[in-house]
């Protein structure tokens, strides 16, 4: 029985109800789509999501300053400096983006201009409530960080970038509050594959924080904002 299979008999038994990040992220995401939508998916990564649901967008882009291995409808740039005119956007989407802005405020400008009033912007992101992400930010310097991280998940050292967390708290979300409103906050564990210890570390702490009293200190973030 290979990890996944093995993972996801464990969950099964003690949480069948759970899902997981990208399930969620992909409900949410589909549901803020029509056909009448010019949706910007910013740090798209490969541009996955944009070929596999902008089709249900009138019209939709990836945006990345890598290059990507689905290359319809990308465009080659960095997130603070967007190639498209002011209000262009009924939606934009960062998935796993906004723990990387260095400097937050310059993002979120550029994001603010190239979205329409009442636009929707959907954010997948660390927790930095969560001692999982703060210890390691707090104790590790990046270049240790960076090699735990390739080796324990199986990634190559290219695809971690250093990460600042200037957005990835409810407050800092809150404070965005003259340009956006809050409109749904949610917590979400992380449970990963990759090894078994692994998973059953990430189990255990994914049923500690099950209570709504504990559940802000989850792994990761999900948070839905409209421009005002």
């Amino acid at each position: 029985m290979n990890n996944k299979d093995w993972s996801e008999k464990i969950l099964q038994k003690l949480d069948p109800s759970f899902k997981h990040r990208w399930i969620i992220y992909e409900e949410i995401l589909k549901s803020s789509l029509n056909n009448q939508s010019v949706w910007l998916d910013c740090g798209c990564g490969n541009n996955g999501m944009v070929d596999n649901f902008g089709c249900l967008a009138k019209s939709a882009f990836g945006v990345d300053v890598i290059n990507p291995i689905y290359k319809t409808n990308y465009l080659k740039a960095d997130v603070k400096k967007l190639p498209f005119p002011s209000q262009t956007a009924d939606l934009v989407t960062l998935r796993f983006v906004v723990e990387h802005f260095k400097n937050s405020d310059e993002y979120i400008d550029e994001l603010f201009r190239v979205c329409k009033k009442g636009s929707r912007i959907i954010v997948l992101t660390t927790n930095i409530m969560s001692p999982l992400i703060f210890l390691p930010r707090l104790l590790l310097p990046y270049c240790l960080k960076n090699k735990i991280l390739t080796k324990l998940f199986k990634v190559n050292d290219t695809d971690v970038f250093p990460t600042y967390h200037k957005l990835n708290s409810i407050i800092k979300f809150k404070q965005l509050n003259k340009m956006f409103t809050l409109k749904e906050m949610i917590f979400i564990s992380d449970l990963n594959y990759t090894r078994k210890w692994i998973f059953i570390f990430l189990l255990f702490w994914h049923m500690i924080t099950k209570p709504k009293t504990l559940n802000r200190f989850r792994t990761n973030l999900l948070v839905i904002l409209q421009k005002k």
